[in-house]
C-alpha cells in the first residue's frame, strides 16, 4: 500500500468530495433520502448499486439491567458487551417490518418513540449506526466478491480531510484489496476510507462523511452476488433522481 499524491480524477470527484458538489432535481425527503442521495454520493455510470446500512450496536446486559429500573452511565458499560445488529433485526424490537422501501421512516419514527420513552435521551446501550465508517467485516465481504468475480483488485483508497490528522489534507493510497489492513492501523486516518476505486472505473465503494450507509457502483452480476449476503443490510438500489 503506497500513498499517491494525485487529485480525485473527474468522474468520482464530484461525488466523493466533502459538500454537496452535485444538484439534483427535486427536494430531499425522508421517503426519498436513499435514493435520493444515491445520486449526489454515487457516479450514475454502472449497470447496478447497492446500498449498505450501517449496523446498530447494542449492550443487551445493560438494556436488562436499565429496563429492570437500575441507572448506569456510559462509563460503566463494558464496550465489548455491545453486540451489532442489523436494521432487519433492530425494527421488529419496536414492532416494526424492515423493508427499504420505507426503511428510513419508519426508522425515525422508532428514534422519536425511544425518544419520547426516556424523556428524549437517547439510551446509552444502543449506539447508532457508524456515520461515515462501512463496518470492516462488510467492506471485506465486497472485496471478496470482487476478487472472486475477477474485478479489479488494484484500487485507490481515498480517506476525505475530515478522516485524516491533518485538517484539509485529503489522502489517498493505492494497493490491493488484500492490503486493506495496512490502512486501518495507520495512526493518521481516521475510520473505513471515504471512497475506494480502481483506475478502470469498473466499481466504487462511497462512505458520505455524515451518512450511516455506504453505496456501491458495479456490474450488476457483482451486485447480484452482494445482495443475497443474508448476514449484512445490503440491497439493491437503483436511481430515482436526475441531476440537473
Amino acid at each position: 500500500m503506497r500513498e499517491i499524491k494525485s487529485a480525485l480524477p473527474d468522474w468520482i470527484r464530484r461525488q466523493a468530495s466533502l459538500g454537496p458538489n452535485v444538484e439534483v432535481q427535486g427536494q430531499l425527503t425522508e421517503e426519498n433520502y436513499f435514493w435520493y442521495l444515491l445520486t449526489v454520493c454515487c457516479p450514475l455510470i454502472f449497470e447496478s448499486y447497492a446500498i449498505v446500512l450501517h449496523p446498530f450496536w447494542i449492550n443487551w446486559k445493560a438494556r436488562d439491567l436499565i429496563n429492570s429500573g437500575l441507572k448506569l452511565t456510559e462509563e460503566q458499560m463494558d464496550e465489548t458487551d455491545f453486540k451489532r445488529i442489523n436494521w432487519k433485526d433492530f425494527f421488529p424490537i419496536y414492532l416494526q417490518r424492515f423493508e427499504l422501501e420505507t426503511a428510513n421512516v419508519i426508522l425515525h419514527r422508532i428514534l422519536r418513540t425511544i425518544q419520547t420513552d426516556i424523556d428524549g435521551e437517547w439510551p446509552e446501550y444502543i449506539w447508532f449506526p457508524s456515520e461515515g465508517d462501512c463496518a470492516v467485516d462488510e467492506l471485506k465481504f465486497v472485496f471478496g466478491e470482487l476478487t472472486n468475480q475477477k474485478e479489479s483488485v488494484e484500487a485507490n483508497f481515498y480517506y476525505c480531510l475530515l478522516k485524516t490528522a491533518k485538517w484539509n489534507e485529503e489522502r489517498i493510497f493505492k494497493g490491493d484489496l488484500s492490503e486493506f489492513d495496512d490502512l486501518g492501523s495507520n495512526p493518521h486516518l481516521w475510520g473505513s476510507p471515504t471512497a475506494i476505486f480502481p483506475d478502470d472505473k469498473s466499481w466504487c465503494i462511497i462512505s458520505d462523511y455524515d451518512l450511516p450507509f455506504t453505496y456501491i457502483g458495479a456490474r450488476r452480476r457483482i451486485i447480484d452476488s452482494l445482495v443475497r449476503k443474508v448476514e449484512f443490510d445490503i440491497y439493491r438500489i437503483e436511481p430515482r433522481y436526475l441531476e440537473k
